[in-house]
């Protein structure tokens, strides 16, 4: 995720949920932005045990979910999707009238005993609220939207303490009790053109990951961790002030650009997310991009009796036109990324099935002198439904390589020891869907040159990610 300059700084999560999809970008990662001391370890034990017992609560809650049910839904033979049921089919009801409502509660429990800056344990968890309106099935405003989420979160740094570049858990930021993003969107020339005005983050349309649900690790959970330190680009739960046009000249073909408020430091900024602060330079972010077969996703009939292989395309950029100091301490104006993404379904094992196998990969790359982590590259396969009569459930492998530019490689390094470099990660997690509304997924990762750091020995991390929609 991505680091606030001297403080803290985190993104996306839940690649899908979190935005009205998603993911999240993790901050505070240097070991000097989150020291060590007694207290830390004591808010870091609290904040464990309270992830721990929010798991078991639900679970508890799971154990008594039919007692919970009522009597509208203990008729209804549809699958359960949510732990407390349809509400007597309000929420159905709600729903056909244009507003949806999103809650669940995601955990990721982690620990490496081998490797890295020490041998430790972190959990970090979150509750997310979300709500949306369509305007055309409420009011009959048709094409006009409306989108609101707002979080709880809370553990500690992982990343932080073992000193990675690329944090374990995408989900980890600053402890926050937030409203993340609200806005209004209108659908205008027969839905080709829409524009977005409100507070929302950059990272959750800019730079994310299309199967960030399917892994833990940071850059391939929610967005590329580069944004934010090189443009500071916006990022969840941390949203600011924005307007977006996003105009589609053809089906598949996207066109969007926006303008976010550039906050430095948006958690001292705006620690609500209630004042609607517009700090700094802002951020001119662009994006162009390519899909085809996305109607196989949303189980179109014409798409039922084929075999459909869906994938998107993209390529885009960040700018920001304020004073950056590179590394010998000097300040220019202006910095920008460049990223593309590429995601593509590889196999299906039938006709009108997502079963079968996916691969992605990304870059980023920023000039080297202004940006010390000036790079990165993400890559995964993941495979849907690997046992016959699990369909839900998913393995994903994912690699990131976060590189250090050449002119960062020897700051602060003493003399005679070797330059940093970079970065190398591996993850392999098995997500098991329990139930449709309860999700458990077992990860292993390791990691090379911890930090770019040849020196740090290697570090291997397990743990868990547990998430259950109410």
């Amino acid at each position: 995720m991505p680091k606030l300059p001297a403080k803290s700084t985190r993104v996306r999560e839940e690649n899908g949920d979190g935005r009205g999809s998603s993911t999240e970008v993790a901050v505070m990662r240097n070991k000097e932005e989150f020291p060590s001391t007694g207290c830390a370890d004591i808010r870091q034990a609290k904040g464990i045990k309270r992830i721990f017992c929010l798991v078991v609560l639900s679970l508890f809650c799971s154990v008594f979910r039919i007692s919970a049910q009522t009597s509208s839904d203990v008729s209804d033979d549809r699958p359960r999707q949510y732990l407390f049921g349809d509400w007597g089919r309000e929420r159905s009801s709600l729903a056909s009238k244009g507003v949806t409502f999103d809650f669940f509660y995601v955990s990721d429990l982690q620990a490496n005993p081998v490797g890295g800056l020490e041998q430790t344990q972190a959990g970090w968890g979150r509750i997310r609220g979300t709500m949306d309106i369509d305007f055309g099935k409420l009011t009959d405003w048709n094409g006009l939207t409306f989108h609101a989420t707002g979080l709880w979160q809370f553990g500690g740094n992982l990343g932080a303490d073992i000193g990675t570049l690329a944090n374990p858990s995408g989900l980890v930021s600053a402890h926050t009790t937030r409203l993340d993003s609200f806005w209004l969107q209108q659908a205008l020339l027969h839905n080709r053109l829409f524009v977005r005005v409100g507070q929302f983050a950059g990272l959750d349309f800019y730079g994310n990951q299309e199967y960030g649900a399917s892994y833990l690790i940071e850059p391939l959970d929610y967005a590329l961790g580069n944004l934010f330190p090189t443009t500071y680009e916006s990022f969840d739960p941390a949203a600011t002030p924005a307007v977006q046009i996003q105009l589609f000249p053809w089906r598949t073909l996207y066109i969007k650009s926006a303008v976010l408020a550039g906050n430095r430091n948006p958690y001292q900024q705006d620690p609500t997310g209630f004042n609607f602060q517009i700090r700094n330079i802002p951020v001119f972010v662009y994006e162009i991009g390519f899909t085809h077969d996305e109607e196989a996703l949303a189980g179109q009939k014409s798409y039922l009796d084929q075999k459909t292989y869906p994938g998107s395309y993209k390529f885009g950029a960040a700018y920001n036109g304020g004073k950056f100091t590179n590394a010998a301490g000097i300040q220019s104006n202006g910095n920008y990324l460049i990223y593309g993404m590429a995601n593509q379904a590889l196999y299906r094992s039938d006709a009108g099935s997502s079963t079968g196998l996916d691969a992605t990969i990304g870059f980023d790359w920023s000039p080297g002198d202004l940006n010390r982590e000036n790079s990165q590259i993400t890559a995964g396969v993941r495979y849907n439904g690997p046992i016959p009569s699990r369909p839900q459930d998913g393995v994903a492998f994912g690699f990131v390589y976060t590189r250090i530019s050449d002119p960062f490689q020897s700051v602060g390094i003493p003399f005679g020891m070797p330059p940093l470099g970079s970065e190398k990660a591996l993850e392999v997690n098995y997500a098991a869907k329990l139930t449709r509304y309860f999700l458990v997924q077992p990860v292993f990762q390791y990691y090379e040159d911890v930090g770019g750091n040849s020196r740090i020995p290697n570090a291997t991390v397990f743990g868990f990610r547990t998430k259950i929609n109410f």
